[in-house]
């Protein structure tokens, strides 16, 4: 069930969780010429229609939320409940205790097997401006209303951590569980070495060098 939210004629009116408050985004999203109000959201944390909703994170929760798995879970929970959810990314997500081939393994899942596109902002100005523009659009584009709904459905942390070694290249559903049954924590699987990887019965020496390498390798390019 959909909540219809009335939009004033001629102004673009965003949904912000509450929590936002915290933040100079609502400010910045005023001053660009937005209406906003402020409510407890249940998912996402800026709606600008009946199917759009975007999750922002900055650059240091958005790394926290790839370890500990909420960045899938918010995932499911938008896909659910949005037909174009949208994550947002506000500022560098680098952190040098990850293995940024983890990383781009999280991301390229995200991208591919949930189908979430994810757009990265400079700071809080660049992200208000986009989150602005995408509801502009929505809104007066596409005649879309604003809506509130959402729901949290609550989800077991296995299917999370399988999900997240399944984004891997060379590893199945099936492979995911063997991993997790042998190594107990993605902790302990990123950390393991080539030879311990042969272990598990599916991974043979190709798949396992080829894994050890991405988890290990450091990257060389620029931003």
């Amino acid at each position: 069930m959909i909540q219809e939210v009335l939009r004033p004629e001629n102004k673009v009116l965003i949904i912000a969780d509450y929590r936002e408050n915290n933040s100079l985004i609502i400010d910045r999203l005023k001053d660009v010429g937005a209406l906003v109000r402020a409510l407890p959201l249940k998912v996402g944390d800026f709606i600008c229609s009946d199917r759009v909703c975007i999750e922002r994170k900055s650059g240091n929760d958005f790394a926290s939320s790839l370890i500990d798995g909420r960045l899938f879970e918010q995932a499911i929970e938008m896909k659910e409940n949005f037909s174009k959810p949208i994550f947002l990314v506000e500022g560098n997500y680098n952190r040098p205790e990850m293995n940024d081939n983890a990383i781009k393994s999280s991301l390229a899942s995200i991208l591919i097997d949930f189908d979430i596109p994810i757009v990265f902002t400079r700071d809080e100005i660049d992200t208000a401006k986009t989150i602005f523009w995408i509801a502009k659009r929505e809104q007066f584009i596409h005649k879309r209303i604003v809506g509130i709904k959402g729901k949290k459905k609550p989800k077991q942390i296995e299917e999370l951590q399988e999900s997240f070694i399944c984004g891997l290249p060379g590893v199945s559903t099936v492979l995911s569980k063997r991993i997790l049954n042998k190594f107990k924590t993605i902790k302990n699987f990123v950390n393991t070495t080539e030879n311990e990887l042969t272990k598990v019965k599916g991974i043979g020496n190709m798949l396992a060098k080829r894994l050890h390498i991405l988890l290990n390798k450091e990257h060389g390019g620029s931003a």
